[in-house]
């Protein structure tokens, strides 16, 4: 069977020739992969709006001998108000670009794909403050980071196993130091260390109705740093995230 059939998160979208697109896709029954979009850069497509970067779709695929094709779309979710609010669309953009460095090619992640929808919603609703310091994309991290095997360990120090103060964070260590290894890592403050247990033990829907806080600033550039050491790759959407 040549066609699969699949409820998907577009990830991100980049053109292809003069007309097409690829389009990265997460989806619930094939896990991540990559799909080429006919026709969609054309005037009068018959795709309208339906395979945009955030959203959620029906998919009809027909598999090729490289790539999927895109044969049939059909929205399920939109998230406007991800697409009308700069620090939503950042978050968004944080959320899906982790997805696809965390996770391997047509492998089924149910609890993922579950994960990132919920994380949309609760974005699309609304957040204080930036995306940067947002106890709700740190979380959002973190829980990507846990099913992806890469939670840090904050309940001891990461490399002695005693619980003794925490000191420092140290991505090659992967999590919280105390003063065995301290030089090895990167300084932590106690409001980070608390932002960082925070958003593994709450809800994304109470992480949301947190203020911003430099301590989860401070949090989410640890968790990049473990994010880079696990991928080998930085967080490009981090950039735009702090542009002002």
């Amino acid at each position: 069977m040549r066609y699969e059939k699949a409820r998907a998160i577009v990830l991100a979208s980049r053109p292809l020739g003069e007309a097409d697109r690829i389009v990265g896709l997460f989806s619930q029954e094939l896990g991540r992969l990559d799909a080429v979009v006919k026709g969609v850069r054309r005037t009068k497509s018959r795709w309208g709006g339906r395979l945009e970067p955030f959203g959620v779709v029906d998919l009809v695929l027909f598999r090729g001998r490289s790539l999927y094709t895109v044969t049939s779309a059909q929205l399920v979710a939109t998230f406007a108000h991800i697409r009308e609010d700069r620090e939503a669309m950042a978050a968004a953009a944080l959320a899906c670009e982790a997805v696809a460095g965390l996770f391997g090619e047509e492998e089924a992640h149910e609890r993922v794909f579950n994960l990132l929808a919920r994380s949309l919603a609760e974005i699309d609703r609304g957040f204080a403050g930036r995306a940067y310091s947002s106890p709700l994309v740190l979380g959002v991290l973190m829980k990507l980071l846990h099913e992806a095997g890469y939670l840090p360990v904050l309940d001891q120090c990461a490399h002695c196993g005693s619980g003794g103060m925490a000191l420092a964070f140290s991505a090659s260590r992967g999590g919280l130091v105390c003063e065995c290894s301290v030089g090895e890592g990167v300084p932590v403050t106690p409001e980070a260390v608390e932002a960082m247990r925070s958003s593994v033990e709450l809800p994304l829907a109470e992480l949301r109705g947190l203020p911003s806080a430099p301590g989860a600033e401070e949090a989410l550039r640890h968790i990049h740093q473990l994010y880079m050491h696990e991928t080998g790759s930085r967080l490009r959407a981090l950039r735009f995230a702090y542009q002002t």
